[in-house]
């Protein structure tokens, strides 16, 4: 398991850049930012469901309470969270200045973890962040800056960071007692419970349409089911600051994926960002195996 973690790890990263195309081309068939996330972290819910009922496996003979399943499915908000405020921040923003910021969980799930387990992170993790951050700006394209920006999107997609980096360090800190799948089922329903809540009413304005269901299906693989059962797995079986630096794969895949998907033109200097990128992710894990 541990000479896979960085593989499978790596995996939900990359998974977790393909709903911003997809949900683009929602956008395109008329599917409101609502609907889909709802039907999105419903499908996830209802999917993960499934699995622990058909598994049979209950959370009273994993030797856990009340109290720690709360607190798991409090720690899936996070996914919500994110979601949420990343989708907010994208009518105020553009893609590449939203997915910058969101970027910045890089650093601040190493901060978190340094507090979460009273470690200093190393001198090269600190490097393969530096590198991260550098092949970011330059992954988004956001040099040169030619337009003013709202400092609204800018708190909103710095929140959404704030959330993801959240989302890593919980999948690998709690819930030790629950076995992986148990724990993904919890912080998925957490996570629905959260968008149900929050966008849940806007069901209320208009009918339930055939193309909001596919794509909220859709975006469930990639945006909840795949991502949170490789970190839940995976990720504790990573080196302090490691996982932070893997999930920064995001960003290359999600220009991937909108070149393949969208035929979005990708620039010279977004290669090079991306290529940093990925020297970081393995900087960071050539180290960690010596």
């Amino acid at each position: 398991m541990r000479k896979i973690a960085p593989v499978m790890v790596a995996l939900g990263a990359i998974s977790y850049g393909i709903p911003a195309s997809l949900f683009k081309m929602a956008g395109r068939e008329g599917v409101a930012s609502g609907p889909l996330l709802f039907w999105s972290f419903f499908s996830s819910a209802l999917v993960l469901t499934i699995i622990q009922l058909v598994r049979q496996r209950p959370l009273r003979t994993q030797a856990t309470t009340p109290r720690q399943v709360a607190i798991v499915m409090l720690a899936g908000t996070a996914s919500g969270f994110t979601n949420t405020f990343y989708i907010s921040a994208l009518h105020y923003v553009s893609v590449a200045v939203a997915a910058v910021m969101l970027m910045q969980s890089v650093w601040l799930s190493v901060l978190m973890g340094a507090l979460w387990h009273h470690r200093r992170p190393s001198r090269r993790q600190v490097f393969s962040i530096s590198l991260v951050l550098v092949g970011t700006v330059l992954a988004a394209g956001l040099l040169p800056m030619n337009r003013p920006l709202s400092f609204m999107g800018l708190a909103l997609s710095f929140l959404a960071a704030v959330a993801y980096a959240v989302t890593l360090q919980v999948t690998g800190s709690l819930g030790h007692n629950l076995d992986p799948l148990s724990k993904t089922w919890l912080l998925g329903s957490g996570a629905f419970i959260l968008v149900a809540i929050i966008w849940g009413p806007q069901l209320l304005s208009g009918p339930v349409t055939v193309a909001a269901v596919k794509w909220g299906v859709l975006t469930a693989v990639f945006s909840m089911i795949l991502p949170l059962a490789c970190y839940t797995i995976f990720m504790p079986y990573l080196a302090l600051g490691v996982g932070p630096v893997l999930s920064s794969l995001e960003l290359p895949a999600s220009i991937v994926v909108a070149f393949l998907l969208l035929g979005e033109r990708v620039a010279s200097w977004q290669m090079v960002g991306v290529a940093l990128i990925i020297v970081a992710v393995i900087y960071s894990n050539y180290q960690r195996r010596r």
